[in-house]
C-alpha cells in the first residue's frame, strides 16, 4: 500500500533522507523537476516525444518548491517547450539550491529564446498578463503552507453539548502569493491546463483546507509520497488529477504509523480464503444484534442488509439476534441465516460461540432500546470479542455517556461525522475541518478503534491507519451503513484483526457502489449488496 504523509510527516521524510542517506537538497530538487516533467511527457508529448510547440508559464517562490519549479522549466525547454519564469521574490532572498538552479537557467538565456525569466512582487509583467499559455505550472509554496487553525484535543471538549464551530481566525496568505494563486487561476479561465507541484499552493498539505484562496489545479504532481491534503477536505477539489512523482526517497523513511491507502492489491492480499474442504464453522462465525419492530415502526431492514452483507462475503455461520416477530420476515429475506431472540442470557451465550459481533443497527432509540443497548455493551463476553458498534448503539453510547466507560479491548465504532459529533461534543464542522486529526486522538485515547465515514473513510485502529478513497457519492443513502457493518463483522470472524477487516471492508463496499451505479443511476443498499458478488469475482479472478 502507499503512505500517505501528513506535511510534518513529509518534512520528517525530506530530513531523514538528507541525514541518513546523505541526499542532498540539491538532488532532490533535481530529481523533482525531472520527474514532474516526464509525468507530463507521459500525458502531453507529441508524436515525437515531445512538447514542441507548449506554451508553458511557471510561477515559483522562494522556498525548495520554487527550486523544484525552477527544474522543472529547464527539463521542459529540453522536451521542446517554451517557457515563462516568473519568480516571486528577488533573486537574494532566494534558498542557496534554489539560486543556483536558476543561475544554470540563466544560461539558458544566451543560447535560446524559448526562456524568458521575471521577478515579480505584486505585480505581473504586463507581457506575461497578456501572453496565452498551454500550461501553467504552481511551484509556489508546495507542501509549505499550514493553517494555523489548532483544533481542540479531545481533553478539551469536556462534557457540554457541541456548539456551533466558530472558525477561528487563520494566518492570510502574502498580498504577493494570494496575487501569484490569482494570476494562476485566471490563467486557467483563459485556457491553460494548471499543474500544481505537490499541493496546490493555499491549500493544507495535511488537512486539506483552504481558508483564503488556492490555486484550482487540473493536475497535481505530489512527490515522494502521496499527501493527505489531497484527499481531504478542500483539497479534493483542488488537486484535481493525482499523480505521484518518484524522487527516490524510500518508504522506509515514511513513519509507521503513517497512514495508508487502501487499494486492490491490499485487499486481494488480505481477502480470506476458504481452504479446501472446511467446514461452515471453520469459515467464520458471526453474531449480529440489531433490528426492532413495534406497532408503530419497524427498523427491521438495518437487520436485513447487515446479515445479508455478511452472507456474501463469506462467512460460514451468520447468527442475528432481532424481536421474535420479525422472525418470519427475517427468515424470508435471509433464509440462511440462524435467528435467536433478543433476550440478553441467549446474546450473550451467542457472544461466546462467535468469532465476531455488530451491535446496532435499527435497534432503536427509546429509553428502554437504549437501556438494552447499554447492558449489551457491557456484557464480559464482550470485552474482548472482535465487535462492530454502529447506528443505535453509537446513539446510546452518546446519550448515556457511555463512551469513557466502555470495556472493549478490539472493538470498532462506525459513525458518520454526525454521530462522531454526538459521541466527542466536537461540532460536525470542526471534525470535518480536521477529519485525520480527530480519527487519530480518538484512537489515541481509547482503546477501541474508530471508521470514520465519509470521503474519504478513514480507519484508526489496531494501531493502523488508512485512508479509503473507493467510495461514491450514490452510497449516501439509507442502509448502506448497515451494509458495511456487515461485511466489516464477516472479515473480522473470518480471521481479520479489526483493523484489516474494516480497510477491507470499506475498499470493497465503494467499489460495490461504483459496480452498481454503472447499471442504475440512483443506487440502494440492496444494489450494493447485489454488486458484492461481481466484486469478489473482479478481486478473486483479476483479468
Amino acid at each position: 500500500m502507499q503512505s500517505v504523509l501528513t506535511a510534518e510527516e513529509m518534512r520528517e521524510a525530506d530530513y531523514e533522507s538528507v541525514i541518513k542517506l546523505r541526499v542532498t537538497e540539491r538532488q532532490l530538487m533535481e530529481l523533482a523537476g525531472k520527474e514532474a516533467c516526464n509525468i507530463l511527457l507521459e500525458k502531453f508529448a507529441d508524436a515525437d516525444g515531445k512538447l514542441a510547440g507548449k506554451r508553458f508559464l511557471i510561477v515559483s517562490g522562494k522556498g525548495n518548491n520554487g527550486g523544484d519549479g525552477i527544474v522543472l522549466a529547464r527539463h521542459l525547454i529540453n522536451a521542446g517547450a517554451t517557457v515563462d519564469l516568473i519568480h516571486l521574490c528577488e533573486e537574494s532572498q532566494l534558498k542557496p539550491d534554489g539560486a543556483a538552479t536558476l543561475k544554470t537557467l540563466k544560461q539558458y538565456l544566451i543560447h535560446t529564446d524559448k526562456i524568458r525569466v521575471f521577478e515579480a512582487d505584486e505585480f505581473f509583467p504586463e507581457v506575461v498578463l497578456k501572453t496565452r499559455y498551454d500550461f501553467a505550472v504552481d511551484a509556489v509554496l508546495g507542501t509549505g503552507y499550514r493553517s494555523a487553525k489548532q483544533p481542540k484535543s479531545l481533553t478539551q471538549t469536556g462534557v457540554e453539548p457541541p456548539q456551533k464551530f466558530e472558525a477561528e481566525p487563520r494566518p492570510a496568505l502574502s498580498e504577493v502569493i494570494k496575487n501569484a494563486v490569482l494570476f494562476i487561476n485566471a490563467k486557467k479561465k483563459e485556457g491553460a491546463y494548471v499543474v500544481a507541484l505537490d499541493m496546490p499552493t493555499g491549500t493544507d498539505g495535511t488537512s486539506g483546507a483552504v481558508p483564503d484562496v488556492a490555486v484550482e489545479a487540473d493536475l497535481t504532481i505530489t512527490l515522494a509520497f502521496l499527501k493527505t491534503g489531497l484527499f481531504l477536505g478542500e483539497g479534493r477539489r483542488h488537486a484535481g488529477e493525482i499523480a505521484l512523482a518518484d524522487i527516490s526517497i524510500p518508504d522506509f523513511l515514511a513513519k509507521p504509523s503513517a497512514c495508508k491507502l487502501t487499494d486492490e492489491n491490499f485487499v486481494r492480499r488480505i481477502l480470506p480464503e476458504r481452504a479446501a474442504g472446511s467446514a461452515k464453522h471453520q469459515n467464520g462465525k458471526v453474531l449480529i444484534v440489531a433490528g426492532s419492530q413495534g406497532a408503530a415502526q419497524s427498523m427491521m431492514g438495518a437487520a436485513i442488509m447487515s446479515v445479508r452483507a455478511a452472507l456474501a462475503s463469506g462467512a460460514g455461520y451468520v447468527c442475528a439476534a432481532v424481536p421474535e416477530s420479525a422472525f418470519n420476515l427475517m427468515h424470508q429475506a435471509a433464509p440462511e441465516a440462524i435467528l435467536i431472540s433478543q433476550d440478553m442470557t441467549q446474546i450473550a451465550e451467542k457472544i461466546e460461540w462467535a468469532d465476531a459481533v455488530a451491535v446496532g443497527c435499527g435497534l432503536g432509540r427509546s429509553p428502554e432500546q437504549m437501556n438494552f443497548a447499554a447492558k449489551l455493551l457491557s456484557l464480559p463476553a464482550l470485552q474482548k470479542k472482535k465487535t462492530i458498534i454502529d447506528a443505535d448503539a453509537l446513539f446510546a453510547i452518546a446519550e448515556l455517556s457511555l463512551l469513557d466507560s466502555l470495556q472493549l479491548s478490539d472493538a470498532i465504532l462506525t459513525p458518520h461525522v454526525k454521530e462522531l459529533e454526538r459521541l466527542i461534543r466536537i461540532s460536525a464542522q470542526e471534525i470535518e475541518s480536521e477529519r485525520l486529526f480527530y480519527v487519530k486522538e480518538f484512537a489515541k485515547r481509547y482503546a477501541f478503534g474508530l471508521l470514520l465515514k465519509g470521503s474519504p473513510t478513514l480507519i484508526a485502529a489496531n494501531e493502523k491507519l488508512f485512508l479509503c478513497n473507493s467510495g461514491t457519492a450514490a452510497l449516501a443513502t439509507a442502509g448502506t451503513g448497515d451494509v458495511l457493518s456487515g461485511l466489516i463483522v464477516s472479515f473480522a470472524a473470518q480471521g481479520l484483526s479489526t483493523a484489516d477487516a474494516a480497510a477491507a471492508a470499506a475498499y470493497i463496499h465503494g467499489l460495490a457502489g461504483s459496480f452498481a451505479g454503472k447499471s442504475v443511476n440512483r443506487i440502494s443498499a440492496t444494489d450494493v449488496i447485489n454488486s458484492l458478488v461481481p466484486v469478489f469475482n473482479y478481486l478473486e479472478n483479476p483479468a
